[in-house]
């Protein structure tokens, strides 16, 4: 423990340190600072030439490992999509249910049939009917594929017309797929009814289906998928055509189509990032607000100008340097900027706030040098338990999490980077300016920071050794109540800068009242400490003098000064800026919240709140399941494809997803003839699996070229119904594949050489989509079942949403295993820079209690387990560290009990805490009013976890702290390492 002591003063004094070497050469360098950070992003910003969008949504949220992707790739080598559909759902037109098995409602719902067939899309120059983009199955079919209720009259509006009593026609025709088979009313027809002999009577829905060809053209260069390929254009008019121009008194009509989900979330996302950059501007009013001071001199409300500036360089950098490197950017890392840009500004403040504790009569060196040594350290510890948490996000296999972790790890330390360089430079031409213009001297108005403006320095003197005869005895700390702490390490150098005093003792480098008794310097206001509890003690944030006169002796002759300056706008009674005053940000969390908190009943009050607060997660944490309907959650709520969808829901069985059975080659090599028991089997198997819709129906080949055997010319050479050997079986097969079975032709894979069967397909629908667990038990269901049923036949069953499915299973390992990595690395981070062990496993309560609290409020959100919710989570361990990094760190440089160590705590750093959570929470409050479920779900599980860690940083961990907190740094370099902690608890 006595080493841990040592490394945690070392860890602390070499931070201080060298952040207090840099912000003094930042100080003397301003211009060449800005200057290379300027080039440096140039440099950088060159990569946005190779900067490109994946919007591919199942490379992004399906981990790219899942079982799945091995199908996939057999089935996208051996099956090729060559088709999509659209269908057109007709209701009554008061949509009350009311029947449309009427010869006016079939009238109308063939107008919108030709009016669909008669348009011309033109793409690229080019000109596409109907007849050219519509599928027509395999070998040489004419018929367009439409399987529609009006094949009956053979949409012919002539018959129609004639039909003397279409329920009559209904109940005596029959309607067959493009392959010849079969299609059940069931299929056309939504909402039937029947009577007692099974006639239908009513049907309050019709579906008619609309299958595009899908055309690729390497010449024109023409994607037969992208959004601007034919057949996506030719469904866009048939949206157009269908819903959004259409005009009936019969019947309404609304058309679905899942190629059409893509294009409509990419819409949404570019809709809401107009909506986002609200965001930014709330930002900038609170931080303005936030910096503003009552004082011309003292001002800093322009200083965000320049913090947002380094925060934009950092992401620039980022964005510029990946893209560069060839990293893409995805649609979740949209939200990136404002993650950014919240953690900057909390830097921001972190520094502003230690730059005012400061004496704003020293030199501005010593002031910068001073600031950014507290500050720099305390940034530090949550920049890096951010890096880390962030980075950790790469160790997954979703290509969303991938990149933006990249990205965010990447982005973070830049911004932190720049925040501790250039924006440290221009708070240094700032300070310059404050100088100028507290004695009236120099460029009118703000003052001037270019040289040039004012060549002759008027205050040199003053900027390189301080004002007001100040000196390093006569150094004011803002935290100090009974007197200034000497900062012995700048002596030398104010010597080395001409000061006459070659002592530290009250000599000053420039001139300076007579020595007088020092009497405790006090603050206007709200600034009075003696208001709040167990504060009436100094709060040591930096090694003591050196010096062996007892601090009474030193304080004894130190003249008081004064660095106040007339208020811009008198409020209160009050007519002077004291830059020492709190802001109100402070007053709320140093001085009234601890009134209330840090008492004993109070005390009692935050942990009963935590317990039932927890209570409430963690059961929220049991109800919380998995599930991604991708159509469902990224088309926007209105949007007219949830209409579509709620239609299909209600009338057709719901989201009904295409799924087949995959046979391979045999394992032994031996034909596909001597395992036809197999075949039927596997059929057998698949229809009647519980997962597998009865409507549409399975669509075997076999079973149909069995049938066509037994019916056929060749039913006198069977033998058992089969073909008696293996070569009239793949002949009679290939017979059949080019007249009756032509249909199936892309179902049945030959090869060319031997004339046997390689591969064979067998479609079919599941039901309807239940959640995600319900998705993983289909995959492995069907999987199960079909390899029981034919295992020589080495078959899969394979859907192209089983790559999501699939993935379900391996997000909920990849999400708990990066949690706990995260959460380890976060923890021997801090470990490492707050070097003890009861601080870094207190943050890391902190951190799991968020943690625990933001995935049990999915529950009451209404938010699933999935790939977006997953990012969250996982990100959701660097942000709630930060909060509680920063007050454990203020914590442990404060002396004095625990009681008093949590609130100077407070006073030191919560003001800071307070407005970067704020501003955290303001980058993501305009996504509240987003139309995509990407920028909800981040907003809903952002709000709610700022508001934790806030919760747990500056009110229940001072509560934890004021109990088993660890001892001061400065305790243990006071009792050379070791001891216990001094004062009383």
């Amino acid at each position: 423990m006595k080493c841990l002591r040592r490394i945690s003063s070392a860890v602390d004094r070499g931070l201080t340190n060298f952040y207090r070497s840099l912000g003094r050469l930042i100080a003397r360098r301003p211009w060449l600072v800005i200057f290379i950070c300027a080039v440096v992003t140039a440099a950088c910003l060159v990569g946005f030439l190779r900067f490109e969008v994946e919007d591919d949504a199942e490379k992004l949220y399906t981990p790219q490992n899942a079982p799945s992707f091995k199908d996939k790739e057999y089935v996208d080598a051996n099956y090729p999509s060559d088709s999509l559909s659209v269908k057109i759902l007709s209701l009554d037109r008061a949509q009350s249910g009311g029947s449309v098995l009427t010869k006016e409602a079939l009238l109308e719902h063939l107008r919108a049939y030709k009016l669909i067939t008669s348009q011309v899309v033109t793409v690229k120059g080019k000109s596409y009917t109907w007849s050219d983009v519509c599928d027509r199955g395999s070998g040489n079919y004419t018929t367009c594929r439409v399987e529609s209720i009006l094949q009956l009259w053979k949409f012919n509006e002539a018959t129609l017309l004639a039909d003397p009593d279409v329920i009559q026609t209904v109940n005596q025709g029959k309607i067959v797929d493009w392959q010849g088979l079969p299609l059940s009313l069931n299929w056309v027809m939504g909402g039937v009814d029947r009577n007692a002999t099974g006639a239908v009577t009513r049907a309050e829905v019709f579906q008619t289906v609309f299958y595009i060809r899908i055309i690729e053209d390497s010449a024109t260069k023409l994607d037969g998928k992208g959004e601007d390929s034919v057949a996506f254009k030719w469904q866009e008019r048939i949206t157009e055509i269908a819903y959004d121009k259409w005009s009936s008194p019969v019947v309404a009509q609304y058309v679905s189509c899942d190629g059409a989900v893509g294009r409509e979330s990419t819409k949404a996302i570019n809709r809401d990032i107009g909506k986002l950059s609200i965001g930014y501007i709330l930002i900038i009013i609170y931080t303005i607000i936030a910096l503003w001071r009552n004082s011309w001199a003292y001002q800093k409300a322009h200083v965000a100008l320049a913090s947002f500036l380094a925060i934009g360089m950092g992401i620039g950098m980022d964005l510029g340097m990946l893209s560069g490197f060839g990293l893409k950017f995805n649609f979740v890392c949209q939200v990136l900027p404002f993650l950014l840009v919240g953690v900057g500004v909390d830097n921001t403040f972190v520094i502003i706030s230690n730059y005012f504790d400061q004496d704003p009569d020293a030199p501005i060196e010593y002031r910068m040098g001073e600031a950014l040594g507290l500050a720099g350290s305390s940034i530090t510890v949550s920049c890096m338990t951010n890096v880390i948490a962030f980075a950790v996000g790469t160790y997954t296999s979703l290509e969303a999490l991938l990149s933006f972790s990249v990205y965010a790890s990447i982005g973070t330390l830049l911004v932190f980077i720049f925040q501790v360089t250039i924006f440290p430079a221009f708070l240094t031409l700032d300070a310059r300016r404050e100088l100028r213009t507290r004695l009236g001297v120099g460029c009118p108005g703000f003052g001037c920071v270019a040289p040039g403006c004012c060549a002759a320095e008027p205050v040199a003197e003053q900027l390189a050794r301080g004002n007001n005869g100040w000196s390093s005895v006569t150094n004011i700390y803002k935290h100090h109540s009974a007197g200034p702490t000497i900062a012995s390490s700048y002596s030398t150098q104010v010597t080395a800068l001409g000061d006459p005093s070659t002592t530290s003792t009250t000599t000053t480098a420039t001139a300076k009242p007579p020595p007088q008794p020092l009497t405790p310097i006090k603050r206007d206001g709200s600034g009075a400490m003696g208001s709040a509890p167990d504060v009436a003690v100094k709060v040591m944030i930096r090694p003591q003098s050196p010096s062996a006169q007892p601090q009474q002796e030193q304080e004894a002759v130190v003249p008081p000064r004064d660095f106040s300056t007339p208020a811009i706008v008198p409020c209160c009674g009050r007519r002077v800026f004291n830059p020492h005053d709190d802001q109100l940000s402070t007053r709320m969390v140093a001085r009234w919240l601890p009134a209330l908190s840090l008492n004993t009943y109070g005390k009692i009050i935050v942990v009963l709140l935590e317990c039932v607060m927890l209570g409430f997660a963690i059961y929220g944490c049991t109800k919380v399941y998995m599930d991604f309907n991708f159509r469902e959650l990224f088309v926007p709520q209105g949007n007219w494809l949830h209409k579509a969808f709620q239609v299909e829901d209600r009338y057709f069985g719901g989201e009904k997803v295409p799924v087949a059975v995959y046979t391979r080659t045999t394992r032994d090599g031996r034909d596909y003839f001597y395992y036809q028991d197999q075949l039927l089997r596997i059929s057998e198997a698949f229809k009647n699996n519980k997962y597998i819709a009865n409507v549409p129906a399975v669509s075997n080949w076999y079973v149909s070229y069995q049938t066509w055997l037994n019916s056929g010319s060749y039913a006198l050479q069977l033998i058992n119904g089969r073909a008696p050997n293996e070569t009239v079986f793949n002949s009679w097969l290939q017979e059949w594949l080019l007249k009756d079975g032509r249909g199936f032709s892309d179902n049945v894979l030959i090869d060319t050489t031997t004339g046997r069967i390689v591969g064979s397909r067998i479609d079919g629908f599941t039901r309807d989509v239940v959640d995600g667990s319900w998705a993983v038990r289909c995959v492995d269901s069907t999987r199960a079942a079909v390899e029981a049923a034919a295992p020589d036949l080495d078959p899969i069953a394979f859907g192209f949403s089983y790559t999501f499915w699939d993935g379900f299973r391996t997000i909920a390992f990849s999400t708990v295993t990066n949690v706990i990595i995260a959460g380890a690395a976060v923890f021997l981070v801090t470990m490492i820079l707050l070097a003890d062990i009861v601080a870094s496993l207190i943050v890391g309560t902190m951190v799991v209690l968020s943690d625990v609290g933001v995935f049990g409020f999915m529950h009451y959100a209404n938010l699933q387990f999935n790939s977006v919710t997953c990012i969250v989570l996982v990100l959701a361990v660097g942000i709630a560290v930060d909060y509680s990094a920063h007050v454990m760190r203020a914590f442990l440089v404060s002396t004095g009990t625990r009681q008093e160590r949590a609130h100077k705590a407070l006073i030191e750093i919560g003001g800071a805490v307070w407005n970067g959570a704020v501003t955290t929470f303001l980058a993501v409050l305009p996504m509240a009013t987003a139309e995509h479920y990407i920028f909800t779900t981040i907003f809903k599980m952002f709000a709610v976890l700022i508001l934790l860690s806030i919760w747990h940083g500056i009110v229940l961990l001072p509560v934890l702290m004021s109990w088993i907190g660890p001892p001061s740094y400065r305790d243990m370099d006071q009792q050379g390492g070791g001891g216990k902690e001094a004062a009383a608890e």
